[in-house]
């Protein structure tokens, strides 16, 4: 095999340990940080099969965009104390972890604007696994656990599908709870969903398709007034 592949494999390797390990091994080794990601972490788990399991409704993504919010704001003062006490020195690294701050909380910020317009869109980018991604990724970087590198960032992005859709599986195969069965029943629903059904596929499938329920025209569908109310 040649080097030159071996080195670019030897890298991803090295990409996919640091995702593991900063979302999954690092907390537990500051456990200062587990005071803020377990209340995050068991939100995310009772929200994501009980709740979401069939989708996101624009409630569940406007209450999400908390998680974001709650999180940048406790981003910031944990900063602000490493920059009084001396322990971050650097310039950069302080404009680097403001500007992730500053993007993280005008995410949340613009679920919020988007929901109280009555934007769709809300439905898939503020489901509880993307928030919650979105702040657990970055947190240990903030608690001064793990350095920022861009190494960091690229593993954030590059891994993110695999957890995304890691997800939407144990979603597609795991039992629904009694509580979603008896939901689904209320609302003319049954109990075996396909992948079709729920999350992405389901929820992008149901309201992208249809004219009336995106630009209130009657129920046309097709043409490029369906996109209508994803429009910013």
């Amino acid at each position: 095999m040649p080097a030159w592949l071996v080195g670019i494999g030897l890298y991803f390797w090295g990409l996919f340990k640091l995702w593991i390990t900063t979302l999954f091994v690092t907390p537990f080794r500051h456990g200062e940080m587990l005071w803020l990601l377990i209340p995050i972490w068991v939100t995310w788990f009772f929200a994501e099969f009980f709740q979401e399991k069939q989708g996101t409704s624009m409630g569940n993504a406007i209450t999400n965009s908390v998680v974001v919010i709650w999180g940048s704001i406790d981003c910031t003062r944990h900063t602000v104390q490493l920059i009084s006490e001396g322990v971050l020195t650097s310039i950069w690294s302080m404009i680097a972890r403001f500007a992730i701050v500053a993007g993280i909380l005008g995410y949340g910020i613009i679920i919020v604007i988007l929901g109280l317009k009555g934007n769709k869109v809300i439905k898939y980018i503020g489901r509880v696994r993307e928030v919650t991604y979105a702040f657990a990724i970055f947190a240990p970087v903030f608690y001064n656990a793990v350095p920022l590198t861009l190494n960091h960032i690229i593993a954030a992005l590059l891994f993110f599908p695999l957890f995304y859709f890691f997800i939407e599986l144990l979603d597609r195969y795991t039992p629904n709870p009694k509580a979603v069965v008896e939901d689904l029943k209320e609302h003319g629903g049954g109990e075996d969903t396909g992948f079709g059904k729920s999350g992405l596929g389901g929820d992008l499938g149901g309201d992208l398709g249809s004219g009336s329920d995106l630009g209130g025209l009657g129920g046309e569908k097709g043409g490029k007034d369906d996109f209508s109310d994803l429009k910013l």
